[in-house]
């Protein structure tokens, strides 16, 4: 089985008719960091995000002319995907996922759904993992020792330096994830080794 980390494609010519959200979720009117919330919570619920423009919050979608809400975003490495394009019967069968509805601070048409892993883990192999102080020259290795055979993705902790989590899906999960809606556009799987 292979394992990648889930990510966004930041390319300029996949955003430009797309507006942002911030780098905080909300939480009880709060700008939070996931990883803590859900490390207390549990369960994320009532989360929202804010849609920016030119570096400010925009809380009503007509004000947006000439750009439009995403299918795909992240905040914090956590992925979420527009409503109206997720067909969550595609994922009946993934096994440590579930979605949770997050919505736009304000008066937006769509909501999202929130990839929300059941599980946190920490597998990675220290020995043979690489840290350097960027990403790109950073190796991952994960210890399959570790990873429970029956999910189809999770939450990596211990390789952020900051604490947050990494997306983590494996073959299956990603089959059906590039079955949505300009999937192949916005998501990037890269690759894991694994020990």
């Amino acid at each position: 089985m292979n394992y990648y980390d889930l990510r966004i494609n930041e390319e300029n010519k996949v955003w430009k008719k797309y507006f942002n959200f911030g780098e905080y979720f909300l939480y009880r009117n709060k700008e939070v960091e996931f990883h803590l919330i859900y490390n207390i919570e549990n369960k994320v619920n009532n989360l929202k995000i804010q849609a920016i423009n030119s570096q400010r919050v925009v809380l009503k979608e007509n004000e947006f002319t000439k750009t439009t809400a995403p299918n795909f975003d992240r905040i914090q490495n956590i992925l979420f995907i527009k409503d109206s394009i997720l067909d969550e019967k595609l994922f009946e069968d993934i096994k440590g996922l579930e979605f949770t509805t997050i919505k736009i601070d304000g008066k937006f048409q769509n909501d999202y759904k929130l990839m929300n892993f059941t599980n946190v883990i920490n597998c990675v192999d220290y020995i043979n993992s690489v840290r350097a102080e960027f990403d790109f020259f950073s190796t991952l290795v994960l210890d399959r020792t570790k990873i429970p055979n029956d999910l189809d993705g999770f939450f990596l902790s211990g390789w952020d330096e900051y604490g947050e989590f990494y997306c983590i899906v494996n073959d299956k999960l990603k089959s059906q994830l590039l079955k949505i809606e300009k999937a192949s556009e916005f998501l990037i799987f890269d690759k894991i080794q694994v020990s």
